[in-house]
């Protein structure tokens, strides 16, 4: 088999596991969409062991810049002038931490910070430290989903 018919067809079974386990299954609280969008960060980092080292310590940071900075807006009195600029910081922060070797990959910060906003739109949702774990173990699990997607493909087209 091909090895792009072998990922398609990876990646397809792995999305059916993880709709069934983010929705199927709601006691986990896994967050479908954010798993999605750390699936495709694995693979805009390059794939295999990079495409899952590159994104999680950066997304995380994301997520958790975010939320602080969420909380900050909250104590400045939640109004839009203060949403601007706490968030013009926080912009700032993420794409600074990049000379970090450890939170270099600059996209990852943005769309954990990304995912970190959509997880605050979601009805029920708030800003506390569950949020924070949810939308981490959301991510993580796609970065995972990712390395399993690709390593399960690469398989399927060398047993041939």
């Amino acid at each position: 088999m091909k090895i792009l018919h072998a990922l398609s067809l990876s990646v397809a079974l792995l999305v059916a596991a993880w709709v069934y386990i983010s929705i199927g299954l709601p006691q986990f609280k896994f967050i479908p969409w954010i798993g999605f969008v750390a699936w495709a960060a694995f693979y805009a980092a390059g794939g295999g062991s990079a495409g899952i080292t590159k994104p999680v310590a950066t997304s995380l940071a994301g997520v958790v810049l975010t939320a602080l900075t969420m909380y900050c807006v909250g104590l400045a009195g939640g109004g839009l002038v203060a949403l601007m600029f706490i968030i013009a910081v926080l912009a700032f922060v993420l794409v600074e931490i990049s000379s970090i070797g450890l939170f270099s990959y600059t996209p990852a910060a943005f769309l954990g910070a990304a995912s970190y906003f959509g997880y605050l739109m979601l009805p029920g949702s708030k800003l506390d430290v569950d949020g924070i774990f949810f939308v981490a173990i959301s991510w993580i699990a796609g970065l995972l989903l990712g390395y399993a997607s690709e390593f399960l493909g690469k398989k399927m087209a060398s047993s041939e």
